[in-house]
């Protein structure tokens, strides 16, 4: 279904205090085998324009898959440490995030999360993080 998504994400990085973006957008809100997925276009607000972003919520992890001018493929699972590859035009690093706490409620009609992690490179803490997301029908 075609739905009205916000994404608001929260970092803390060590040399300053929080830092927040908010993405309102229209993307579209499936069911899949295990959850849901929304899918959406980023924009030049997100520094990602040229990029669709696809977040897979099942019960016990959430994926967030960009494709376009940065690719890459996060998972978050509560309690868990995953890597994952940034790949932008720059040049492409190797990072670490550390889920701390995953909180979703969706069904059929839409919903919402916050994942709250951090993230590593080389074994030293880049940024404390939270992705927020709201999905409605539109």
């Amino acid at each position: 279904m075609k739905a009205l998504i916000t994404v608001t994400g929260v970092q803390n990085l060590q040399d300053s205090g929080d830092d927040s973006i908010e993405l309102i957008t229209d993307g579209i809100y499936t069911k899949i085998p295990d959850g849901y997925a929304v899918k959406y276009a980023e924009s030049e607000l997100t520094g990602l324009s040229g990029t669709t972003t696809t977040v897979e919520i099942e019960p016990e992890s959430v994926a967030v898959e960009r494709k376009g001018t940065l690719n890459m493929r996060m998972e978050f699972k509560e309690g868990h440490k995953t890597s994952f590859l940034y790949d932008t035009q720059f040049g492409s690093a190797t990072l670490c995030i550390e889920t701390r706490k995953i909180v979703a409620d969706f069904n059929e009609k839409g919903g919402e999360m916050c994942i709250d992690y951090v993230v590593n490179m080389e074994h030293a803490v880049v940024g404390k993080n939270k992705l927020k997301m709201s999905v409605r029908p539109r």
